[in-house]
């Protein structure tokens, strides 16, 4: 392109702060659930409906957005106009006083973030040169993990600190999507040439490698599923089952998991795809056997503790199975490939979530848990011995 990289220095912390403020949105929510259930009088069942009606927008953002990416020259287009998604759901969310309002927010806040994160990840590779490509990878990575665990740290500061909870974290996303939106209007953006042909890659497999792919959407789904009830019910686990005593230390519980969720996939990224995925099932599973030994005890210590496991191994696992998705597909086929396997990842995020909360309403959150953490186990325990077939075909000893 013949930019100088110091020219590009605004665009490229735009689009971080983009990636990072939408990421913010997304996970602000989480600690606040029982004060809206509390509030509004709403189920659990209510409770988690609202949290996936996040997943409906961001898969129809993925279907919209994923299509006609390829085709448009400047990613502005398509980012500038998701941060305003982001803020319009943030203000709906900081006056919301009734559930479909609250719904309103959190679909347009989810829509905003599948427009904003692909395309700003995308749009970062583009603006650095290829052999920095290491580093835009890095910069994603950074916002995308800051924002998932700052959302719930701050709401659970403004919890803390009684100052407007349901207000404050929202106006604080409006500012920083706002801030994004500007630096990337009046920033030095390079253009693509779309009507240039793609360069035929040397690499690659000739046909997708169909039990990969759907190995990388089983260990998504299991990862993502866990990844839900953690951010969707967390704080309320804490509160009810693991008898924390503070809601802003509860509100901690999927701040803690995000982070360490990041550092997960950040580490796990240098390591062949198979030993990330093993090394986050077996993780995971082993962390929910210990979440269960805690319950009949209400040991909030426990629930703390392992939260950092949780999410590492959730990391490991997410980064993994993405690694394996882009190996199964084929250059021609790999954005539609991978289009579907975060839609899979989504399906896991919001369906089983929402029959959690269910659940809880008819039995209780500590039964509803109970249960959905022996499919967690049940379907990490699948996956290992899906890998380990898959790894003992002899086609497959040199690809590890």
């Amino acid at each position: 392109m013949g930019t100088d990289l110091r020219d590009t220095r605004l665009a490229r912390a735009s689009c971080a702060l983009a990636i990072f403020s939408a990421l913010l949105g997304s996970t602000a929510p989480s600690p606040l659930y029982p004060l809206y259930l509390e509030e509004l009088h709403l189920s659990k069942g209510m409770g988690t409906a609202i949290f996936s009606t996040y997943a409906a927008g961001t898969m129809l953002a993925l279907l919209i957005f994923g299509k006609i990416g390829g085709r448009v020259s400047d990613l502005r287009r398509i980012i500038v106009p998701g941060l305003l998604m982001t803020a319009l759901g943030a203000v709906i969310f900081a006056v919301a006083h009734s559930l479909p309002v609250l719904l309103v927010g959190r679909f347009l806040n989810g829509f905003g973030t599948g427009a904003i994160t692909g395309m700003a990840s995308a749009a970062l590779f583009a603006i650095y040169p290829p052999d920095m490509r290491r580093v835009a990878a890095v910069t994603a990575t950074v916002a995308f993990t800051g924002g998932a665990a700052g959302g719930p740290l701050l709401s659970s500061l403004a919890i803390w600190l009684d100052l407007a909870p349901t207000v404050t974290p929202f106006v604080v996303i409006v500012i920083l999507a706002v801030l994004a939106a500007i630096g990337l209007i009046v920033s030095h953006w390079p253009r693509k040439d779309i009507s240039a042909p793609l360069p035929a890659s040397p690499q690659g497999p000739e046909k997708v490698d169909m039990p990969l792919f759907l190995l990388a959407c089983l260990v998504v789904c299991v990862a993502w599923m866990l990844g839900s009830v953690l951010m969707a019910l967390g704080t309320d686990l804490g509160l009810t089952v693991y008898h924390l005593h503070s809601p802003a230390l509860a509100g901690l519980v999927p701040a803690i998991f995000q982070l360490f969720g990041g550092l997960g996939q950040y580490l796990s990224g240098r390591y062949p795809a198979q030993r990330a995925i093993l090394a986050g099932l077996v993780g995971m599973a082993v962390a929910q056997i210990v979440l269960i030994a805690a319950i009949p005890g209400a040991i909030g210590a426990v629930l703390i503790a392992l939260m950092p496991v949780c999410g590492f191994f959730y990391g490991a696992a997410f980064v993994g199975s993405l690694g394996a998705a882009n190996r199964a597909s084929t250059p021609a086929t790999r954005e539609a490939y991978i289009s579907r396997f975060y839609m899979a990842g989504y399906l896991a995020n919001s369906v089983p979530t929402v029959i959690v909360g269910y659940l809880s309403d008819i039995f209780s959150l500590k039964t509803a848990f109970l249960g959905y953490s022996i499919v967690i186990i049940g379907l990490a325990i699948g996956g290992i011995l899906f890998l380990r077939r898959l790894e003992a075909n002899p086609w497959r000893q040199g690809q590890r």
